[in-house]
């Protein structure tokens, strides 16, 4: 069992579709806290098995802004447009086209910073969920985070036997994300009850890499190697597939 709230604030401003032209946008600013589970079965461990309250953080699934964007264009050639209204074969060549395209962009998702400790160096034998302390005064993330360090080791110290790490879970974050779509199409009028639509679309037209969290998991901190040789790196991205939202640049031609 657990208590879960989200709070937001949801702006939209939309321009109808005058003079060829169509843009909306939407954007959410939001905060969703947890302090066990995030729902649909999953499940959590706590870092102090006696206070649920302790573990009261950001969700695992907390966006914090978001924004999206998408627009129709129909280009001014052709008949009854601004150039080439004229007729001929240009305006049949250049006449009807659209464009459009759709631009998302969100914040990153938290990262639970964990590490590794033995139960006789716990107030109750509970090795799950533990968590380091945070030093104060350094920061959390590395100088340049990048995929092979997003976060600062320095930032995290073993908390002294008996005690359990200040830390707070999800309290840290991984890299933000944004894609553009777009798609170029154009219909050929056959016969009064009949058209041929011809289509191109590129879909993560930048080809932007869509990178998942990074690893949380210090390790134990004691030793030879103090921290996990993973901590802090990103070695997958959000969508491993060759299709949706997050996958490399895709083009696909339709008629």
């Amino acid at each position: 069992d657990g208590n879960d709230n989200f709070n937001s604030l949801q702006a939209t401003l939309n321009r109808r579709f005058t003079r060829g032209f169509l843009w909306q946008t939407n954007y959410s600013w939001g905060h969703a806290i947890v302090d066990a589970s995030t729902g649909s079965g999953t499940s959590v461990s706590f870092e102090n098995m006696s206070c649920r309250a302790c573990d009261r953080s950001n969700s695992p699934a907390d966006v914090s802004q978001t924004l999206a964007m998408n627009g129709i264009y129909e280009l001014p050639f052709g008949h009854g447009k601004q150039f080439l209204g004229g007729g001929g074969l240009a305006s049949q060549i250049f006449g009807g086209w659209e464009l459009m395209g759709i631009a998302t962009a969100r914040t990153g998702l938290p990262v639970n910073i964990t590490m590794s400790r033995k139960a006789a160096a716990l107030p109750d034998g509970n090795t799950s969920g533990q968590r380091p302390n945070l030093v104060p005064g350094v920061s959390i993330y590395a100088a340049n985070p990048s995929i092979n360090g997003w976060f600062n080791p320095a930032a995290f110290a073993l908390p002294a036997n008996g005690t359990w790490g200040n830390l707070g879970r999800y309290a840290a974050f991984g890299p933000g994300n944004y894609e553009i779509d777009t798609t170029l199409q154009k219909r050929f009028r056959v016969s009064e009850k009949l058209a041929l639509n011809l289509r191109a679309s590129a879909y993560n037209l930048l080809n932007h890499p869509q990178f998942a969290n990074p690893s949380g998991s210090l390790g134990s901190l004691t030793g030879s190697a103090p921290v996990s040789a993973g901590f802090g790196k990103i070695i997958t991205t959000l969508n491993t597939g060759a299709v949706g939202s997050g996958a490399p640049r895709r083009i696909e031609f339709m008629l």
